[in-house]
């Protein structure tokens, strides 16, 4: 079947397929079917694996950040996490605390209608997760894996051009100047350890992924207030932000924190080699933030600062992102 062949291509040559078997979105039904099959899989164990400890939904935006519309554009993520009675700490094996995760992206050039030919390219993103988290020793630990589908098939240029319509914003005319159709398979892990000095909770950590983006990065957590000590913290990907998803206490009140983190970035699919993109040979992020806790929800904002991610982009970026968790 020519559906199944154009995947197999796709999926073995790490986004090196002809083009001709991408050029026709509407044509190719096979990720449309593994979406659906995943978001079923993921909504039914969020459903029936074990008590629900904790909702996080989240959003980053490039105008949250420096009223802007550029690069990385913004991004939604839901986390539902479910496993035993929560106790402080994630349990010592993996598979109790599960994490369903749903996220979207929106990447683009700086320039919404007369892009340059240089900047980076539209990418609509939509990922579909499981992660699991445990506790050894001094260490906190996460494994997880992602569904990632790529391209025009998500229509989220669509969607972005319907919203700036609504808001009176650019519109963006991106529809020759996009990454094309993909999917991929994400797997991540993080390692972090953290440590009282003072009044700052400290916590360095390293993370490692291979998928759409292979890279290591190692960096840093700060934190000023309640907030951490006994709670399961999840990471935004696109700033960095660590945002609690389960409470584990029942302090009211602000906690401040500060992160800065530095990446080796070996291969990227939104920005591929053979359309002329060179990588940065460090990608570096540093953050801000404050959060609120009241009875049952807590509330975040916060600003990242984002290095250039490849040679030809002029500058770095601002990024706000908002959080809102819900304790069960």
């Amino acid at each position: 079947m020519p559906e199944l062949r154009a995947l197999k291509v796709r999926l073995s040559t790490k986004g090196r397929c002809p083009r001709h078997l991408w050029r026709h979105p509407r044509d190719f039904q096979g990720p449309k079917i593994v979406v659906t099959i995943a978001l079923a899989v993921v909504l039914a164990g969020a459903a029936t694996a074990g008590e629900r400890l904790g909702t996080s939904f989240a959003t980053t935006n490039d105008s949250l950040g420096e009223q802007l519309d550029r690069w990385q554009s913004t991004s939604l993520q839901v986390d539902i996490l479910t496993g035993p009675e929560w106790t402080g700490r994630a349990p010592e094996a993996f598979g109790q605390v599960l994490n369903y995760r749903f996220r979207t992206d929106i990447l683009t050039p700086e320039d919404l209608r007369e892009p340059d030919p240089n900047d980076r390219r539209h990418a609509g993103v939509l990922a579909f997760g499981l992660h699991t988290y445990a506790s050894r020793g001094a260490f906190d630990l996460r494994l997880g894996g992602d569904l990632f589908v790529i391209g025009p098939q998500t229509k989220l240029l669509e969607v972005q051009r319907d919203l700036h319509k609504i808001l009176g914003f650019s519109i963006p005319t991106l529809d020759d100047f996009q990454i094309g159709n993909r999917v991929e398979v994400q797997g991540s892990g993080e390692a972090g350890r953290a440590f009282d000095a003072g009044p700052v909770r400290v916590r360095p950590f390293i993370e490692a992924q291979a998928g759409p983006e292979d890279l290591l990065r190692a960096g840093v957590d700060l934190s000023f207030g309640s907030i951490g000590s006994d709670d399961l913290l999840v990471r935004l990907p696109s700033t960095g932000h660590l945002v609690p998803a389960i409470r584990g206490s029942d302090g009211r009140g602000a906690s401040f924190v500060l992160g800065a983190d530095a990446a080796w970035v070996e291969d990227s699919v939104y920005l591929p080699e053979h359309l002329g993109y060179n990588l940065t040979s460090v990608r570096t992020r540093l953050r801000a933030g404050v959060h609120y806790e009241f009875d049952r929800v807590n509330v975040f904002y916060g600003f990242s600062w984002l290095g250039r991610e490849f040679e030809s982009q002029r500058e770095g970026q601002f990024v706000g992102a908002l959080q809102v968790g819900l304790r069960f």
